[in-house]
Order: C-alpha cells, then sequence, then structure tokens
C-alpha cells in the first residue's frame, strides 16, 4: 500500500475512534418519532395477575376429571349395547331369531293340477326350548286341496308345540297350484313361539317361490280364417286332461269381440250365454263345445275371441272364476258378402222393432252387388208371417208382386238399362208396407211378424247359384187403457161437503182408477198422481187387496200393481181401486174448477218385447163429468 493511501486509512481510523475529532456524518438518517407511554407498574407480581395464574390453574386441576367421566359414560353405554345385542342375538342362555331356521326343501317347479309336496323343518338352535310353536301358511291363489280339488286353500295354522333345545321339528305340506304356465306361485310360512318367562310373541318367516310348468289341460280352437259379414259359423272348442291328477270344477269362459251374436252353444252355457261349467275331469276325458253365431263388421275388419280355462273356487259357478289355467286366443278376418242386403223398418235397422197395434211400418231393402263381375237374373224376395198380420194393409212398390196365398213378395231386379243383370257395385232399394191387426183383434200370446228376405242371383259362367237372406221381426206392443173418473154422489165412500165448493169448507170426493191390458204380461206396473193445491189424502180406499199408498212428503199417490196380466179388462176383470180425498178451497180458487189429482201417469215394462209402457191421464177436476147427479157450475168454486 502506498504512503498516500495508508495517510488516508490513518485519518479515518482515527477520526473514528477518537474522542475529540468526531464528526456527525454528513448523510443524517431521519429521527425515530418520540411516543409516549404510559406509567408501567414495576410490581409484576401484583394481586391481579395471581388471581389470574390461580384461575388457570383451577380449571387446569378440573378438566382431567371431566374426561374420565365421559369415558367412563362412554363405556358403559356401549357395554349395554352388547348386553342387549347377546340377550336378544344370541349367548348362553339366551334365545335368539337366528337360531331358529325354518327350512323347506322341495320341487322348483310343478305341473298345474299335480300335487306339489314340500318337507319343512323348523329347527331351534337355541339352548332353551320353544314353547307354544306354531305353524302358518299363507297359500297362491289358486291353491288347492290335494284330497279334494273342489276346495280351495288359502290359510292354514297349525300346532307343533314345544322344540326343545337343539331339537327340529318336521312337517309334510302338500297342496295343488293351479295357473298359467311360467306363472310364479309365493308360498308364505310363518314359524310363531314363545320363550319362557316371557309374554312376547316372535316369529320367523320363509317364503318358497314355486314357478308353474306344464299345463295339465290342452285346449284347442276350431272355426273358420274369415267369414262373411252376417254369415253363420261356428266354432269348436275341444278340452282335454293330459295330467294324471284329477282336476274338478272345470270351468270355460268366452269373451266374444264386438260385433258377434251367439245364437246357439252345445252344450248350452251356464251363465251369461259364454260360461260353461264341465264338471270334473278324470285322466283321459275330453270335452267339446260348439258355439254357433254371427259376425257382422267391415271388409277386412279382424275380430278376436278369447277363451279362458280354470276351476271354479269352493264349486261355486262364477263366472268370474280367478283360477286361470289355460287361455287361448281366436282371430276371425271378415269378409265383404257377395251380395250386400240389409233391412229397416221405418228407418230403424233393429233386429226387432217394436210398434203398436195398427201401426203402418214400411220395409225398405238395400242390395248391392260387391262381386268383380256383374251377376245376371237377380232376384229379391220378401216373406211376412204371423197371426198379428193384417193381410190386407200389404202394399208394394218399385213393382213388385204380393202373393197373397203364400204372404210372399217378390222383386226382378233391371238395372238402369233394364237388364235383368247387376254390374259390379251397381245396387238399389225396394220397399213394401203392412200393418197389424188392430188390438182388439190379435189373439193368443204370440204377437210377432216376422219377416224373411233373401236375394238369389247366378255369377257369371253359369257357377254355383248365390244366395243371401236375413230376417227382422215385428213385435206388437201390449196396449194398457188407463181410466181415471171421480165421483160426489156414488161410490164406494160416502162424501161430504158442499156442492159447489165454498171457500174454506171442505168437500169430499172419490177418486178411482181403472187399467187393463190387451196382451202379454205387463211388469213392475204402477199408476202414480199428485194431489192437487188444498187437497188432502183422507185414507180411505175400496180394496185392501191392491197395494195403494200416499207420501206426504211429495204428496203423491201410488198404486203398486205389480204384473199386469194379459186380457186384465178384456177377456178377464180388470183392475181397479178407489180412494177418497178432501178438497178446501181458498179464496184465489174462486172462480175455477180445481184439480184434484195431476199428472196420473201408468208405467210398466213389457215382458214379451221388453219395452217400456207409458200412459198418462188426464187431470181430474171438480167437473165430474162421469157423476150422474153433476149439474153444469157445480164445479166453481164460490165465496
Amino acid at each position: 500500500m502506498d504512503e498516500e493511501s495508508q495517510s488516508k486509512v490513518g485519518k479515518l481510523s482515527d477520526t473514528l475512534y477518537s474522542r475529540t475529532r468526531y464528526k456527525d456524518p454528513q448523510n443524517k438518517r431521519t429521527p425515530v418519532r418520540e411516543v409516549e407511554t404510559g406509567e408501567v407498574d414495576e410490581q409484576w407480581q401484583g394481586p391481579g395477575l395471581d388471581e389470574i395464574l390461580s384461575r388457570e390453574r383451577l380449571i387446569t386441576e378440573k378438566r382431567p376429571l371431566m374426561k374420565k367421566f365421559f369415558i367412563f359414560s362412554l363405556l358403559f353405554f356401549l357395554a349395554t349395547i352388547v348386553v342387549a345385542g347377546l340377550i336378544f342375538l344370541g349367548g348362553t342362555n339366551f334365545i335368539s331369531s337366528k337360531n331358529v331356521e325354518v327350512n323347506i326343501v322341495g320341487p322348483t317347479s310343478v305341473s298345474a293340477g299335480e300335487a306339489l309336496e314340500l318337507g319343512l323343518t323348523v329347527k331351534n338352535a337355541n339352548n332353551s326350548d320353544l314353547e307354544l310353536v306354531k305353524l302358518s301358511i299363507q297359500y297362491p291363489q289358486g291353491s288347492k286341496n290335494p284330497e279334494n280339488t273342489g276346495e280351495a286353500l288359502t290359510f292354514t295354522k297349525e300346532d307343533i308345540g314345544t322344540i326343545k333345545a337343539g331339537d327340529e321339528a318336521a312337517r309334510t305340506v302338500r297342496m295343488v297350484l293351479i295357473g298359467a304356465r311360467g306363472e310364479t306361485k309365493e308360498i308364505k310360512f310363518s314359524v310363531e313361539y314363545h320363550v319362557k318367562g316371557s309374554n312376547a310373541t316372535f316369529y320367523k318367516d320363509k317364503l318358497y317361490e314355486m314357478t308353474i310348468g306344464e299345463e295339465p289341460l290342452t285346449l284347442s280352437v276350431e272355426s273358420p280364417d274369415s267369414v262373411t259379414s252376417g254369415d253363420e259359423f261356428t266354432t269348436t272348442l275341444t278340452l282335454a286332461l293330459n295330467s294324471t291328477e284329477p282336476l274338478k270344477n272345470v270351468m270355460l269362459r268366452a269373451e266374444y269381440p264386438y260385433g258377434y251374436s251367439a245364437l246357439s252353444a252345445t252344450p248350452e252355457a251356464v251363465a251369461n250365454g259364454n260360461v260353461w261349467a264341465l264338471g270334473d275331469f278324470a285322466p283321459g276325458k275330453k270335452a267339446t263345445i260348439k258355439i254357433r253365431g254371427k259376425l257382422l263388421g267391415e271388409n277386412q275388419e279382424e275380430r278376436t275371441f278369447r277363451f279362458y280355462v280354470g276351476v271354479s273356487d269352493n264349486g261355486s259357478l262364477n263366472p268370474d272364476f280367478k283360477s286361470i289355467i289355460i287361455s287361448r286366443q281366436n282371430t276371425v278376418a271378415i269378409a265383404r258378402p257377395s251380395i250386400g242386403l240389409s233391412a229397416k223398418l221405418n228407418g230403424d235397422g233393429s233386429a226387432v222393432y217394436v210398434a203398436p197395434a195398427g201401426r203402418v211400418v214400411t220395409v225398405s231393402l238395400n242390395f248391392q252387388n260387391n262381386l268383380p263381375d256383374k251377376i245376371l237374373n237377380p232376384r229379391l224376395e220378401l216373406r211376412l208371417s204371423g197371426a198379428a198380420l193384417d193381410k190386407s194393409s200389404i202394399s208394394v212398390q218399385n213393382n213388385g208382386f204380393y202373393d197373397s196365398a203364400n204372404n210372399r213378395i217378390t222383386w226382378t231386379i233391371l238395372n238402369s238399362a233394364g237388364s235383368p243383370e247387376l254390374l259390379p257395385g251397381q245396387g238399389g232399394t225396394v220397399s213394401a208396407s203392412f200393418a197389424s191387426l188392430p188390438q182388439e183383434a190379435i189373439s193368443g200370446v204370440n204377437r210377432d211378424i216376422a219377416l224373411e228376405y233373401s236375394l238369389s242371383a247366378s255369377p257369371v259362367g253359369g257357377s254355383k247359384a248365390l244366395s243371401v237372406s236375413d230376417s227382422r221381426t215385428v213385435r206388437i206392443a201390449a196396449q194398457v187403457t188407463l181410466a181415471a173418473k171421480d165421483y160426489y154422489s156414488i161410490g164406494p165412500f160416502t162424501n161430504s161437503g158442499p156442492i159447489p165448493p165454498q171457500v174454506e169448507k171442505e168437500t169430499t170426493y172419490t177418486v178411482i182408477w181403472n187399467v187393463g191390458n190387451t196382451q202379454g204380461d205387463i211388469a213392475d206396473a204402477k199408476v202414480t198422481g199428485k194431489l192437487g193445491p188444498g187437497v188432502k189424502w183422507l185414507i180411505a180406499h175400496s180394496s185392501l187387496s191392491e197395494d195403494i199408498s200416499y207420501d206426504v212428503n211429495a204428496n203423491t199417490v201410488t198404486w203398486s200393481l205389480g204384473t199386469l196380466s194379459s186380457g186384465s179388462g178384456f177377456s178377464s176383470a180388470g183392475r181397479e181401486v178407489s180412494f177418497q180425498v178432501g178438497l178446501t178451497p181458498s179464496v184465489s180458487q174462486i172462480g175455477t174448477a180445481p184439480n184434484l189429482v195431476t199428472g196420473i201417469v201408468f208405467s210398466g215394462t213389457d215382458t214379451l218385447s221388453g219395452s217400456a209402457v207409458t200412459v198418462t191421464s188426464a187431470p181430474m177436476t171438480t167437473k165430474l163429468l162421469n157423476d150422474p147427479a153433476f149439474i153444469q157450475g157445480n164445479d166453481i168454486v164460490v165465496k
């Protein structure tokens, strides 16, 4: 180091360490701002601090005690749960439901109708006895008693008694299951038992599933694949038992499609025209049912028939039997008839047309060629029959001819060119009219007029002749007569009071109702009427054999006749009833002939036609036109 540098270092050193030659730095730092502070107590061990430290030591001393108490409580709770679990779920000298075993040995599927046998054991693996043990079985729908398959099984309960510790009880359960193939049946077994020293009842359940295998019956359905709308056809059902076990109370139910009418069946149905009771089936037995009917519908429509075979419960003939073994369905197509033919009676297309005696009935016959080729020499024929027909009333239109000897009307059908043929799609309408005899001239029970009509023609090429036919019925309705008359001077009662009637004074009158019936019984017959203002029922009536009553709330008199027999009032005595009423006119009725009974109506049902019969009568007033002593003006109320 040179002298100059040593000189500078020496000077700096002298300056730094010299007490007399100290010089302030040229760059002074910003001084620290002074902050006033309060007085601080020099005594750190004052009373306040001692108190705080004492409290902290106390809390520290308490915490271990609370912790120990919490741990003890938790351990006690866990021990309680363990003990309870041992009591209920197992352990020495305790009963556990897990140690009660219900075991079932048997097949997983069975043929419907065959006897099913299941082996059941109840094992007690506990160290204590099971007392008052009972076995309950809840059977599925369609279960039968194997000893008598006509008896349904729903629920059974059997006493087993006591099952010793480590012992078991065995039972054999037998039943017959009825159901469709592939159907799963569920059998519920329930064991009920008690333990010594307890009144509680314990249960152990077991479910056992069984699948229905082969069907014990075979059902075949034979019918045409297609039918012409309106044509009759036969459906044949054949039922056979292919099981080795007999089957009791076999039933068959048919469900017909819309438009189908069952005309007859062999054997006849036992309920609703579609349920057959076929009885008991032994191995090898067969049964055949033939159903004849007709199906109406449009061209190319399809209708489905459904048939169900099952067994009835406890031998009952319930058409809605639930235990179904087998079901089949059969579809029939509808083809348009080669010749369309229909009839309407006074515009009504019903099979049975109800008309009163003497009414003129117009029958309209509509026809059409539905074939792709023309038909030759079409001929339409209508035949009328019935004792009620008035032959003199028959009138024929559209160039038809009436053969009175045979009651037959014929039409030779011509096309628009005058030729005896109908081209494809061509058709037309012909008509005739007739009436029945007057009501009093109709005798006998049968009051029907039958109409049978047909159309025949030859197809082009000279093959088999074509023919289509149908029928309708005109049913003559019963004619009921209703007479309502009132009297003062005559009749079964002695009447009193002023004539003409006076205001606020009572005058009594006799009312007589009489009904008659020409032909056919009328069921549920009755006559009703309502009493007029100021009129009261006087209870008295003439015939104890007739049922007549008065409803005070409705102010209505009702005569219940029950069945009004055919010929009543004509070939035999009519039905009649009399009763008495009292009229007390008010001031507002002065100058009038008050109504005694209004709204008089006869109602009932014609048992032959099934139609409702209603006849009304005019109101009955104080104008006693049938009373021989009546004088004009005696009906008017005076003051």
